[in-house]
C-alpha cells in the first residue's frame, strides 16, 4: 500500500465511505500558516472565512491575534486536538506553557 492509499483508508475509516470528506493539507503547498506551531497557550486564533464562496464546504482558514505581538515573538495556535480520539496513537505536547495538557493526541 502506498502513502497516498494509506492516507484516503485512514481518512475514509474516521468519516466513512459515502460521506463527503474534505481534507486540508500543506504537506506540500501552502501558505505561511503552515509554519505556526502549536501551543497550549496560543497568540493566535484560527477562523473560517469566505472568500471566493460562501459554499460552508470550502472556507480560507485565517489567522487573527486578539492582542498585540511584539516582533520577533514564535506565532503559535491551538491546533485543538482531542486526547484518545486516534487509537494507539500518542503525541506528546512540548509547548512549555504554564497551562500546557501535556498531549497533543
Amino acid at each position: 500500500m502506498n502513502e497516498d492509499s494509506t492516507r484516503e483508508s485512514s481518512i475514509r475509516g474516521l468519516f466513512g465511505k459515502d460521506e463527503a470528506c474534505y481534507v486540508m493539507d500543506a504537506k506540500t503547498i501552502g501558505n505561511l500558516g503552515r509554519y505556526f506551531n502549536h501551543s497550549c497557550s496560543p497568540n493566535l486564533f484560527v477562523q473560517n472565512v469566505f472568500v471566493d464562496t460562501h459554499d460552508l464546504r470550502f472556507p480560507w482558514v485565517a489567522f487573527f491575534s486578539s492582542t498585540n505581538i511584539r516582533a520577533g515573538t514564535e506565532l503559535t495556535w491551538n491546533y485543538n486536538y482531542e486526547v484518545g480520539v486516534v487509537p494507539g496513537k500518542v503525541l506528546y505536547c512540548q509547548c512549555g506553557a504554564p497551562n500546557c495538557r501535556l498531549r497533543l493526541l
